[in-house]
Order: C-alpha cells, then structure tokens, then sequence
C-alpha cells in the first residue's frame, strides 16, 4: 500500500464510512512491514466525539501485534470530549515513528486535529477521505464535497487522496464496490487528488481484478462489532469466547 510511504498517513471520514477499520489495518501493515528495520508504528485515536467504532477498542490485538495504541486513558477513555493525549504533539514530528491518525469526519471531530495541523503539515503526510456511498450525507456528488470542504476548513489541512469503502458489511457485493467507486472517482476529479485504495470486506472474492483502471484493493478485515450485532466489542475476539464456551 503506497499510502504508507508517508510517514503520517491521516484518515477522516463520516460515521460508518470504515476508517477505524482501514486505519487499524493500515497500522497493522505498516507494523508487519517494520520487520525490514526499527521504525516504531503508532495508532492514534482522535475520534473524540463519537462513542463507536473508536480504534482505542482494538488496544489489545494492536499492542500484541507490537503498535502503540495513542488515545486518552483511564476514566477519559470512554468520554466523548475533544481530549488529545499530552504525547500526541511528540510523536507526530518523531522521525523514527509511522503514524496513522483515525479522525472523526464531522467538522468537530476535524477541528481536534486543527489543533495539532501545524506539526502535521510540518511532517511528511498526507490527508485521506474515507468514502462510503451507502452512508447517510455521502451519496451525491455534492454531499461529499459539502463534507470534504467542512473537514478541510476545521482541520487546516488539505484532502490528498480519497479511499472508496463502500460496503454493506457480509453483504456487500461487487455493484456496492463499483456505484462508491464511481462516486468516488468523481469526488476525487473535482479535489485534483487520485482514488488511492479500494476497500473490500476481507474474504470476499468479488471479482475485482479485470475492471479497467482498478486502484490498488485492500482487503479489510472487521475487528468492531456494532451493537445490534451484541456490541461494539472485537470481532475476532467475540468469535473467540463464544468457540470457548462452546467447548465441554
């Protein structure tokens, strides 16, 4: 994945667009691609007022996987307040360290990496837009772009490339991937930047590989659970407990 070629790589996107996932496996890969030397690989949640499908809630599979999980602790962890971790400054200039930034996409959420834009323009980085089309204020043209324009403005910092994520979950199919794609083609023509990834739900064989001018396809594995499906827990893990009860 090219994208990780920066060293601070920001994704931002609405609520149910797929960042925290795409962010945790951007963060994962870039840990795995680490072995070649010593960078450090950190994960910062800045999700700061949303209480779902925040990265924090993958702390233990990232820590195992040896990423540094950077977001408020304690009795600060669950609150939805616009609190950044006192080292967040720090580790965004340490040149020793790939970063990823999971970002709320609401113009509240945005202005929390305002906050810090100065050092991450400063950095080598870029800024990417998560696009699901099936979620609510993304499927037009001009809703994206109303969206993009809001978190440019309260982020300080420019849209680079955009991601096509358009899912519905176990239920998506090749048509889901192909209609965000389309839009997200257009989106990405209007703001001068490239589709940089395509994400599809990981082992999901859509048959992909022959469409003309396809972006590189990145299989997205599901860590959160949302709540109507028993809560926003891990995935995996959840899987796991129930195997274990079900042993004699």
């Amino acid at each position: 994945m090219d994208v990780l070629h920066r060293r601070v790589v920001v994704l931002t996107g609405p609520y149910g667009s797929g960042k925290t996932e795409l962010a945790i496996a951007l963060a994962l890969a870039a840990r795995q691609r680490g072995g070649e030397g010593s960078r450090r690989v950190a994960l910062a949640d800045l999700d700061v007022l949303k209480p779902y499908f925040r990265s924090r809630e993958a702390n233990d599979p990232l820590r195992a996987a040896g990423v540094e999980l950077i977001a408020p602790a304690g009795v600060l962890a669950n609150t939805d307040l616009p609190i950044l971790p006192a080292e967040l400054r720090g580790t965004v200039v340490r040149e020793d360290t790939q970063l990823v930034l999971d970002v709320g996409g609401d113009p509240v959420g945005a202005r929390a990496l305002g906050s810090i834009s100065d050092v991450v323009q400063a950095s080598d980085h870029e800024m990417l837009l998560v696009l699901n089309r099936h979620r609510p204020f993304m499927a037009t043209l001009h809703e994206v772009m109303e969206t993009a324009e809001q978190i440019a403005v309260a982020s300080h910092l420019r849209i680079s490339g955009i991601i096509s994520n358009t899912h519905m979950m176990e239920d998506t199919s090749a048509d889901d991937v192909l209609w965000g794609l389309e839009l997200a083609r257009q989106v990405a023509a209007r703001l001068d930047v490239q589709v940089r990834l395509v994400g599809v739900p990981e082992g999901m064989d859509l048959g992909l590989g022959m469409e003309p001018d396809m972006p590189p396809v990145v299989h997205v594995r599901r860590f959160m659970k949302p709540g109507f499906l028993g809560g926003v827990v891990l995935a995996a893990q959840s899987q796991r407990q129930a195997g274990q009860k079900e042993q004699p």
